[in-house]
């Protein structure tokens, strides 16, 4: 946990973040001056929505690699919901399975190549990456994923280049994630098709997930109390 605390107050890294948010702030500011306004975007929506009804298989593969980039995952699950409306129980299945896709190749990608090219670049300075104590993997997947602000892409990869089990990393990702995200796919059926069961079912997902978030998260303040005790 240390280690975390460290590599968020690291100033590179706050740099980097810094320069993302820029980034996003210059692309809302360019698409304004190019005159993109609310009835531009409407048909820019229906063109693609036509697109991806004939074409699901597009749809599922940006499910799996886009959330691997700074775009938000919510927005593609609810267009999945929206574009699947018709199956919502498949929509929910496929979202599910392509959240998996992603966690699986965005762990891998970070444990294997960026780590060993991290390490290359630390070697001639006789600097080794340390391996987290085994006692610190559940903690830290919890922590990275029920703290609000960490972007679902920079979580994947920063568990990756830490090497937490994979298996532990990707059964407790999915059940913490695999909530919220049914209940938005179901809020996108709902409101796309005018029909209040899927988006109330949609919704109380979400809060559900919430809760749960609220009650693992008091759990482990607790345990951090009381360890700081002892």
């Amino acid at each position: 946990m240390e280690m975390l605390r460290k590599l968020l107050l690291d100033r590179r890294v706050r740099i980097f973040l810094a320069a993302l948010c820029m980034l996003l702030l210059a692309s809302f500011l360019l698409a304004w001056k190019m005159g993109v306004n609310l009835a531009s975007l409407k048909g820019m929506w229906l063109g693609l929505n036509d697109y991806l009804v004939k074409h699901p298989a597009s749809l599922f593969w940006a499910l799996v690699f886009l959330p691997g980039l700074p775009i938000p995952t919510s927005a593609l699950l609810f267009t999945a919901g929206v574009v699947w409306r018709q199956q919502p129980m498949m929509a929910c299945l496929l979202c599910l399975l392509a959240m998996l896709l992603n966690l699986a190749w965005t762990y891998w990608l970070a444990a294997k190549p960026a780590r060993g090219l991290v390490e290359k670049l630390l070697a001639s300075a006789e600097i080794q990456i340390p391996d987290l104590p085994r006692g610190d993997h559940l903690k830290l997947i919890l922590v990275m994923r029920l703290t609000p602000g960490f972007p679902f892409f920079f979580q994947n990869y920063l568990l990756g280049f830490l090497r937490a089990p994979f298996l532990l990393y990707l059964s407790v990702s999915i059940l913490c994630s695999g909530i919220i995200g049914t209940g938005v796919v179901l809020s996108g059926v709902g409101l796309a098709d005018g029909k209040l069961m899927p988006a109330i079912s949609g919704v109380c997902l979400i809060a559900l997930g919430v809760v749960i978030t609220q009650l693992v998260r008091g759990w482990l303040a607790k345990r951090r109390t009381a360890t700081i005790e002892a």
